[in-house]
């Protein structure tokens, strides 16, 4: 069987549905032939960590819409696929497939409510099911401010918001990592979806040392993309008070993005120099010894999944989640786990109660490849 897997983003690193599409594609890889598709790749990634059996393709960009269709439906054509999976490429795949009468099968990481100011979100404003879903998620009304779009970009967002929800209905199976997903495209496109939980690799688990973090007592770790989303500033401010209660905390940072001078700024503002240190980027093979050498990690995103909370979990440290991160679907009733309000003083409630605790983490609650 030929299986080929669309990611509709650069492949590289870091992410987590870039692991997964890695993952999967791996996976596929032992007994089937597999191609893999996306508009660009990290050679070396690629490289790293595919299988030499594994073909891949850049078709390029624009890689949206219909000129993503033209791009990649001949691509498709030649190779003849038995089954078709993507990963943020749901309109383009399904209509490929329904032009060449190809199964198809889309993951999705997110639904539209997890992209801030997307026009997408403009056809679904004001209708009772966008009210009631965007209200259930605290990061959702914190994050949302729809795009005032001209009578055109409405059309066009109206009009790729049927395909995509007509993708979706016809498509052989739907996957999605979290229920709060499946409950979201069940509300917005009558949509129904498997939930299957991305894991981690299960060689992470054991024989890793723990990293030096800091001379401090207690070591915090955030790992993510810096960006206003994962709500970074929440734990900076956090350690401000924890060091007021009397604790000897450090926190590190690891990621880049855009919100770093925004949060360094925060660093000085509140008052927590020489407690919080920022890492940048970290490769995936040292990962593990900076959650080994955490006493707590903290995941404060508005995030539709999270693995790296369950990367921490199954490597032994305790975890402190937000109340809009959903891997708490996995984690919030486990031992050594806390679910927080992403503001400083619940954070700090809840940092404080993992370090003043001796429960250790259930490592098999957290699912895994391999």
């Amino acid at each position: 069987m030929h299986v080929c897997v669309v990611f509709g983003l650069t492949l590289a690193p870091p992410g987590g549905a870039e692991r997964l599409c890695i993952e999967e594609a791996d996976h596929f890889a032992t007994d089937h032939e597999v191609t893999v598709f996306a508009p660009e790749c990290d050679a070396d990634y690629v490289v790293e960590t595919l299988p030499d059996s594994v073909e891949t393709v850049e078709y390029g960009r624009p890689h949206k819409g219909w000129r993503g269709v033209r791009r990649l439906r001949p691509l498709l054509s030649e190779r003849d696929p038995d089954l078709v999976l993507s990963h943020y490429a749901t309109e383009e795949v399904s209509v490929c497939c329904a032009l060449d009468g190809t199964p198809y099968a889309p993951h999705v990481h997110g639904s539209v409510l997890w992209f801030p100011d997307d026009p997408r979100l403009v056809p679904h404003v004001n209708t009772p099911a966008y009210e009631r879903l965007v209200a259930e998620v605290p990061g959702h009304r914190t994050f949302h401010d729809p795009p005032d779009l001209s009578a055109r970009q409405r059309l066009w967002a109206t009009i790729g918001e049927r395909v995509r929800g007509r993708g979706l209905r016809n498509a052989a199976a739907v996957f999605t990592g979290s229920q709060r997903v499946a409950h979201e495209l069940d509300g917005l496109y009558d949509a129904d979806s498997t939930v299957v939980r991305p894991g981690i690799d299960a060689s992470w688990l054991d024989g890793h040392g723990p990293r030096e973090l800091s001379e401090h007592e207690y070591d915090l770790l955030s790992v993510s993309r810096l960006d206003p989303r994962k709500r970074i500033e929440t734990q900076i401010r956090a350690v401000a008070r924890l060091t007021e209660r009397g604790y000897d905390v450090g926190l590190t940072v690891c990621g880049t993005g855009p919100d770093e001078d925004r949060l360094r700024e925060t660093v000085e503002d509140a008052g927590t120099e020489g407690r919080v240190t920022f890492a940048g980027y970290v490769d995936d093979a040292d990962l593990p010894g900076y959650y080994a050498g955490a006493d707590v990690f903290g995941c404060s995103a508005w995030m539709s999944y999270g693995l790296s909370p369950l990367e921490a979990y199954g490597i032994g440290t305790p975890v402190v989640l937000s109340t809009d991160t959903y891997a708490k679907e996995l984690l919030a009733s486990e031992p050594a786990v806390s679910v927080a309000d992403p503001n400083p003083g619940s954070w700090a409630d809840a940092v404080a109660t993992r370090l003043d605790s001796d429960e250790t983490p259930n490592r098999d609650a957290v699912p895994t490849w391999g």
